[in-house]
């Protein structure tokens, strides 16, 4: 005696197959809607509040592009932009090797490496403000250390932090100094990942460690390098507390980098007009740095296929 018949129905007619194609996107929906709110959303406001006259007395006025107008003629936001440029090249190119010899330490299988690792990680745990304050101490053109030691080695008066060239070294190696932890973790991902066997090949060849950083290493965590400098990229662009904690921008507009210059136009002379244009030139090069490196990566995905 068979058993009993069951019998299935299938579903099937227009709406149901676009209900289906549709469900992906509704699921996406919630994510989206979080990603308008959180970036969207600021950056509109943004450009409308560069499109107006606004203090914080609660005075506006419409004014279209003259906010814009004043920023692009004047030499000093010139030098802002350049300011940010050298700033953040400064910071990717002290940054990333360092980051790189931390991460081939912390990547080895030795005793202590987990102490290493924690250690390395103290400067992106602390806050911008705290770390600026240190190095601000160092370099102290009265009493720091720093000073004290070259005024001994050049045998006259030395103070970095009162020459233009001098700030800009102290911003770039506070910044780069905070930069290695998050770099380091990113590369030592990508180091952990490689198969040992590539390593020993490349000693037995007689290469030595240079040889395997340079035909191992570097190229199997190239993808890792450029996620680096893109997340290093980010937080450097944004960096206002760090360099006005210890500069101020100055001295003169040396170290006056774009983000100190929107955060004193909209929170010291209250002028949030000409700080939201500020914003919005500093998120255009942003996108630009960003996209240049975004390209880099989607080119080297296509030559690791």
């Amino acid at each position: 005696m068979s058993g009993p018949l069951i019998r299935t129905y299938r579903m099937n007619g227009p709406f149901i197959g676009r209900g289906r194609r549709a469900l992906p996107y509704l699921l996406l929906l919630p994510s989206v809607a979080l990603l308008l709110a959180f970036f969207a959303a600021p950056f509109v406001s943004l450009f409308y509040f560069a499109l107006r006259r606004l203090d914080l007395t609660g005075v506006s006025r419409f004014v279209g592009l003259d906010n814009f107008g004043i920023l692009f003629g004047e030499a000093r936001f010139a030098q802002n932009l350049l300011a940010t440029l050298e700033y953040l090249v400064g910071v990717l190119v002290l940054s990333l090797p360092v980051a790189y010899v931390a991460a081939i330490l912390v990547s080895r299988a030795v005793r202590g490496m987990s102490l290493l690792r924690t250690v390395l990680l103290i400067p992106w745990v602390l806050a911008p403000v705290v770390t600026a304050v240190l190095f601000r101490t160092l370099v102290d053109p009265s009493r720091g250390p720093v000073t004290r030691l070259l005024e001994l080695v050049t045998g006259g008066s030395a103070s970095l932090i009162q020459q233009p060239a001098g700030a800009m070294i102290v911003v770039i190696l506070h910044s780069a100094w905070r930069s290695v932890p998050i770099a380091m973790l990113i590369l030592a991902v990508g180091i952990s990942a490689i198969p040992r066997e590539l390593h020993e090949a490349a000693r037995i060849d007689g290469g030595g460690r240079w040889a395997e950083f340079r035909h191992v290493i570097l190229p199997l965590t190239r993808p890792h390098l450029i996620s680096a400098s893109i997340v290093i990229s980010v937080f450097t662009l944004h960096d206002a507390e760090g360099v006005y904690s210890l500069t101020q921008g100055g001295p003169g507009y040396g170290t006056e980098v774009a983000a100190v210059r929107l955060f004193k136009e909209a929170f010291r002379y209250y002028d949030v007009g000409i700080g939201s244009a500020v914003g919005v030139a500093l998120v255009v090069l942003a996108v630009v740095v960003l996209g240049i490196q975004f390209g880099m990566s989607r080119r080297e995905e296509d030559l690791s296929r």
